[in-house]
């Protein structure tokens, strides 16, 4: 049964209007690291404003750095900037500046690198503005928020007010629903796994619910919020096993699968991370046999809780943060929901086993943010490899909550 949905206000984190680029000052700069792909309608722009210049250095230029995607056009991908040998937009100068929007104007660039890391997106509860992790500027936001994510809503105008149809009852109460999952993740008399695993517990009962039946959202949302404040329900969380090594090899797993075709700073990143906990052990045929270093798994993650102090928070924040830039959870269907959900397990379990070992080379704020900065943009940005290393949990029967106590536990 469809349900109709009039979506009339603008959705975003309180601190999304806070957001600047630090420009020349950025560690991570976006204009590095990867290929930035975009439309025919932006690569005619570049030509005609470069080509109206006086400009001969900058017309050279142009033609090394913007390349046809005559591969790519039937996704509405023309043309790119591809990366010099230095893994930099060829337009990005020495200082941290870009050459061609000081040459012709903010307003040539192709609208992907106007609007990175802004998000802007319609969904059943909102036109949602987020921001993605995969800036040094949006991590520095989220570092200096101890008290947690707030939302700001406003009403739109009413030229920009939009009719949607939800193809389920659940998905037509996609707002109550990721608000009260928000809630869970900002629940602070839980760990931050055990918050993980309460929402696995309680989307695994929407799942398993009759989606047409009346009022099931409202039953499973007064639930919810009971048992969120029930001290059983959190000393049986508590009590959810972990296993270190599953998690040390599945992250390993996931690192080297994220760098596969990679080469450069990535895959640089990627085998840096990883090589801080293993080892190796010679076997009696000659060969050798990887392990991990349990121990010095445990030794990082106590210089990164010295780092932040030993509070939750700003993970919090970060997951909270790609939650709501994901739009999640998914409701099209039950399937999609839980897969949505074990997306955001394996999410935050790589973000956290990354930014662990991220404290084997250094323990700072920069270099926590130069790991996590790196992740994002190896998983946000990349939805086939990201979703292909969720459906893996379902080809191999793990996408069980029991195995995401495995993931969020570490």
């Amino acid at each position: 049964m469809k349900h109709s949905i009039s979506v009339r206000t603008a959705l975003m984190p309180l601190y999304y209007k806070d957001f600047h680029c630090l420009m020349g000052a950025c560690q991570d700069t976006c204009c590095a690291g990867w290929k930035i792909e975009f439309s025919k309608k932006d690569y005619l722009a570049i030509k005609r404003a470069v080509d109206g210049t006086k400009d001969e250095e900058l017309k050279e230029l142009c033609g090394k750095s913007v390349v046809r995607l005559r591969e790519r056009e039937h996704d509405n991908l023309y043309a790119e900037f591809p990366m010099n040998e230095a893994e930099r937009c060829g337009f990005l100068r020495e200082d941290g500046l870009c050459a061609l929007q000081l040459g012709c104007g903010e307003k040539t660039l192709p609208e992907v690198c106007k609007t990175f890391p802004r998000l802007a997106r319609r969904s059943l509860a909102a036109k949602e503005l987020s921001l993605s992790t995969a800036c040094e500027g949006v991590l520095a936001l989220l570092w200096d928020l101890p008290e947690g994510v707030d939302f700001w809503e406003e009403p739109l105008e009413k030229k920009d007010w939009k009719m949607y149809e939800a193809n389920n009852a659940v998905a037509a109460r996609f707002a109550d629903i990721r608000s009260f999952c928000i809630d869970v993740l900002q629940e602070r008399a839980l760990k931050l796994p055990q918050r993980l695993l309460f929402l696995g517990l309680m989307l695994q009962q929407l799942r398993d619910a009759d989606w047409e039946a009346e009022g099931v959202v409202d039953a499973w949302l007064e639930k919810g919020e009971r048992l969120l404040h029930d001290p059983a329900v959190s000393a049986e969380l508590a009590q959810l096993p972990g296993n270190r090594n599953m998690f040390l090899a599945h992250n390993h797993r996931v690192m080297t699968a994220s760098v596969v075709g990679q080469s450069g700073a990535s895959a640089e990143l990627a085998n840096e991370l990883w090589s801080s906990i293993l080892g190796v052990v010679p076997k009696e045929d000659g060969g050798s046999l990887i392990t991990f270093h349990e121990g010095r798994y445990q030794e990082l993650e106590e210089r990164l809780a010295g780092l932040l102090g030993g509070s939750e928070y700003f993970f919090e924040n970060l997951m909270v943060s790609i939650a709501f830039h994901l739009e999640f959870p998914a409701l099209s269907d039950p399937e999609k929901l839980w897969k949505s959900y074990v997306n955001l397990c394996n999410l935050y379990s790589v973000f956290r086993f990354s930014a662990v070992c991220g404290c084997d080379k250094e323990v700072s704020k920069e270099r926590l943010f130069h790991v996590l900065v790196g992740v994002s943009r190896s998983l946000l940005h990349n939805n086939t490899r990201r979703n292909h290393l969720r459906d893996e949990f379902f080809k191999n029967d793990s996408a069980t909550l029991a195995h995401m106590a495995i993931l969020v536990n570490g």
